[in-house]
C-alpha cells in the first residue's frame, strides 16, 4: 500500500485528506489512527462528560463523508518511520509503505511526576475512551479532586458537578488561569464554580495520592493537607506528540 499517509486522525488530518483529495483526486490516501473512535470532537468530549451532548453528536462525519474522500483507513499505532525505506512500523510487526507521509499526531495530556499518579481513579480527559472511563468511575464514585488553571481543568471540574461528585478544585495561582483572565474575569467563573458548591483552594499544589488496595483514596498537598477523594482528574498541560517526527531524523522545534 503507498501514495499518501496521514498518520492522525484528529482534525488535522481530516483537513489534510481533504486537502488532498482536492488537489490529487485520483491519489491513493490512506488514514491511519490509533484510536478506534476514529475522528471524533476533542472539544465535544466536556459536554459529553457533563450530560449535554450524547456520544453520537461527536462525529462531525457520516460514512458518506468519508466515502466522498475515497480513504482507506486502517487502524494502528505506529512505533517507528523508516523514511529511507519509506514504511512506517506497526506495533503489531506490520508495515505500511508510502510515496508521502504526514504525521498529524496532535498532543497528549501531560502525565506529572507524582506519587500515586498510577492509582485507579486518576483520569484525564484527554480522548473519548478515557471519558467513557471516567463516566463509568462517576457511578460509584463520590468525591473528587481536579487539578489544573486552563480550560480543561474547568471542564472536569463542571462535568464532575454535573455528574453529582463532591469536587475540590486546586489552583496553584491567586486565581483561575491567570495568565489568560484578568481578576474579573477569573471572579466571575470562580463565582460560578462556587455557587455550584466547587470547594476551591488557591495556591495550592499536589504533593501525592493516597491510596488503599491500589485505588485512590485522597491527596496530598504540598502544604500537609489531606483531602479524601476516590477520584483525582489531572489537567496540567498538554506536550506535542513528537517522538514519530524525532525518531525519523526531522527538524522538531
Amino acid at each position: 500500500m503507498s501514495g499518501m499517509l496521514i498518520i492522525g486522525s484528529g482534525v488535522a488530518g481530516i483537513s489534510a485528506t481533504q486537502a488532498m483529495r482536492k488537489l490529487a483526486p485520483d491519489a491513493a490516501i490512506t488514514l491511519l489512527s490509533e484510536e478506534r473512535d476514529g475522528y471524533y470532537s476533542r472539544p465535544g468530549l466536556a459536554y459529553l462528560l457533563s450530560g449535554e451532548v450524547s456520544e453520537n453528536q461527536l462525529y462531525p462525519f457520516m460514512p458518506v463523508d468519508f466515502e466522498r474522500l475515497r480513504l482507506t483507513r486502517v487502524h494502528g499505532r505506529v512505533v517507528r518511520v523508516l523514511p529511507d525505506q519509506h514504511q512506517v512500523l506497526l506495533q503489531d510487526g506490520s508495515h505500511l509503505a508510502y510515496d508521502r507521509l504526514l504525521i498529524a499526531t496532535g498532543a497528549r495530556a501531560i502525565t506529572p511526576r507524582l506519587p500515586g499518579i498510577e492509582l485507579k481513579g486518576v483520569v484525564r480527559l484527554d480522548s473519548l475512551e478515557e471519558t467513557r472511563h471516567i463516566l463509568r468511575m462517576t457511578k460509584n464514585n463520590r468525591q473528587a479532586v481536579v487539578v489544573g488553571g486552563g480550560i480543561t481543568a474547568l471542564e472536569l471540574v463542571e462535568g464532575l458537578r454535573a455528574r453529582s461528585l463532591l469536587v475540590s478544585y486546586l489552583l496553584r495561582g491567586e486565581r483561575y488561569w491567570s495568565n489568560v483572565l484578568d481578576e474579573t474575569e477569573a471572579l466571575i467563573v470562580e463565582s460560578r464554580l462556587a455557587h455550584e458548591g466547587v470547594q476551591m483552594y488557591h495556591q495550592t499544589e499536589l504533593a501525592e495520592i493516597l491510596g488503599t488496595n491500589g485505588s485512590v483514596s485522597g491527596v496530598r498537598t504540598t502544604g500537609g493537607r489531606i483531602l479524601p477523594c476516590d477520584l483525582v482528574g489531572i489537567a496540567v498541560g498538554v506536550a506535542p506528540r513528537k517522538e514519530l517526527g524525532e525518531t525519523a531524523g526531522l527538524a522538531v522545534e
